[in-house]
Formats: structure tokens, C-alpha cells, sequence
């Protein structure tokens, strides 16, 4: 692969660690989602790490498999509580936009992973 293309892969990276962190610091703000405002807090401020990290490493061979997942799966139960509350207005889309930026951090490491391997054989 190109350093081309693993620019292009980097910035995508930044892109969605943006689309991600903005719903979330949104989510901690609304009423809609007070009682789970120190679950959200808390994936915040993991999300701002790997993206503060990512920042100054290029790749995200720091994020470990099992922490990448367990965020994943605590951000799909969010959506699954919230997505179809129809207690909620629109906000509650918000929940499931955490998920799909999340799953595309997931394949965008796995991207970068594989190049790093390739990269060193």
C-alpha cells in the first residue's frame, strides 16, 4: 500500500474520530440522556484518548482488541435503549450514530493493522 493511501486511510481516521466525539459531548448535554450522563462521559473521554493518541502515533496498534470491543458493545446498548424510545425526539438518532462512527474506527484499525504487518515482512 501507497503512503498515499495510508494518508488517505489517516485521515479518514481524523474525520471519524470527529463525527464520533460530537454526538457523544452532545448526548452528555441533552436531558434525553441524563441518566446515563457518567456512562457517556466515560466513553468520551476513552474516544478523546485514542484520538489525542492517534493524533501523534499515526495508527491505533495502542487500542487493544477487548477495549475496542467493550466500547463498541457499551455504546449498541446505548442504542438499543435510546434508538426507538419514543419518549425522546430526534435526539435519540444520536445513539446510533455513536455506533456506526465506533464500527468505523473498528475497520479502520483493522485497515492499519494489516498495513503495519504487511509493511514489516
Amino acid at each position: 500500500m501507497s503512503e498515499k493511501e495510508i494518508y488517505s486511510i489517516e485521515c479518514e481516521l481524523e474525520t471519524v474520530f470527529a463525527r464520533l466525539i460530537g454526538p457523544l459531548a452532545i448526548m452528555i448535554e441533552l436531558e434525553a440522556y441524563k441518566d446515563i450522563r457518567n456512562e457517556l462521559l466515560d466513553l468520551f473521554k476513552i474516544v478523546v484518548r485514542w484520538g489525542a493518541e492517534f493524533q501523534t502515533k499515526r495508527n491505533l496498534g495502542f487500542v487493544k482488541s477487548d477495549e475496542l470491543l467493550n466500547v463498541y458493545n457499551r455504546m449498541d446498548k446505548i442504542k438499543e435503549d435510546y434508538l426507538y424510545d419514543g419518549s425522546i425526539g430526534t435526539e435519540s438518532e444520536l445513539s446510533d450514530e455513536i455506533v456506526i462512527w465506533m464500527y468505523e474506527i473498528m475497520k479502520l484499525r483493522k485497515t492499519l493493522i494489516e498495513i503495519e504487518k504487511i509493511k514489516y515482512e
